[in-house]
């Protein structure tokens, strides 16, 4: 058979939550899924099923953790979900920020392309970590790279490197 030559990291955004990001950890820590939220993620997962993930990861604040998990059982093949601390939103000064969250994307990017070549990975995280990681890859400003609840980003690697970003918005009309 012969080797894959993509991989393919899928970027969600959590589901809606019962309030907005606060620059103070513990208060941000502490949002949950609204109702929105959850139907969100179950649709987020039903678009991902027809990819047939092999591996979730997922940032281990609870928002995410819960958009995870849904998303995991709507997709059939049940892929492990993978807590990771890289994935965690960004609690700093913005000077500080893009290269922090760089970092953290060269460590995702490093395992799933060490751990999981050839396949198709989901990565459950928020909105900061998804923005300067397209942002850096498309070598625009963070704030030009739109990403709301239950946004995706689509990035396909060849080999090991990021040759693709495209948004996907399957959750975006739920009434």
């Amino acid at each position: 058979m012969p080797e894959k030559l993509q991989t393919i990291l899928f970027l969600v955004r959590h589901g809606q939550t019962d309030h907005f990001y606060s620059q103070n950890a513990q208060t941000d820590k502490q949002r949950e899924l609204t109702e929105l939220g959850r139907k969100q993620s179950q649709l987020i997962g039903r678009f991902l099923d027809q990819f047939s993930p092999t591996a979730i990861y997922t940032s281990p604040l609870d928002r995410c953790m819960d958009t995870a998990e849904i998303i995991q059982e709507n997709i059939s093949s049940k892929p492990p979900v993978k807590s990771s601390r890289a994935l965690v939103e960004v609690y700093s000064e913005i000077p500080k920020v893009r290269q922090e969250v760089g970092e953290r994307g060269e460590t995702i990017f490093s395992t799933v392309l060490r751990e999981h070549k050839g396949e198709q990975v989901v990565a459950v995280t928020h909105q900061y970590i998804i923005g300067y990681i397209v942002a850096d890859f498309l070598g625009v400003a963070y704030q030009s790279v739109l990403c709301d609840f239950a946004d995706i980003y689509r990035l396909v690697f060849a080999d090991d490197i990021l040759v693709e970003a495209t948004q996907l918005q399957p959750a975006k009309n739920i009434p």
